[in-house]
């Protein structure tokens, strides 16, 4: 941080396609079930649950590192503030994307 005031917000990102393959070979293993056959709001219901059992590890491996960060912030992209960013962010740069191959 080079003796500068810096603010580390500490988060997680869901990182949707390697934490939805470890829910859904769970429950495929454990039920015998699909994503698809529990449908969106359920498989949506699961991820949280793996996040609130497994997602706690990351966070204490960063406090055993020592890490200075506000831990009374933290963040994770699947809240619905963050969410919302996210979906934000997505459609500005899908937008400027489109806008940007039209003038070539």
């Amino acid at each position: 941080m080079l003796g500068k005031v810096t603010l580390w917000v500490p988060g997680c990102d869901h990182a949707g396609i390697a934490t939805q393959m470890v829910v859904e070979k769970a429950i495929a293993r454990k039920e015998g079930k699909s994503r698809h056959d529990l449908g969106r709001e359920e498989f949506i219901k699961r991820v949280w649950q793996w996040k609130e059992e497994k997602g706690g590890r990351i966070y204490e491996q960063l406090k055993r590192m020592g890490i200075s960060a506000d831990w009374d912030r933290e963040s994770f992209t699947m809240d619905e503030k963050l969410s919302k960013a996210v979906s934000r962010a997505f459609v500005c740069l899908f937008e400027w994307v489109c806008s940007f191959s039209k003038t070539l």
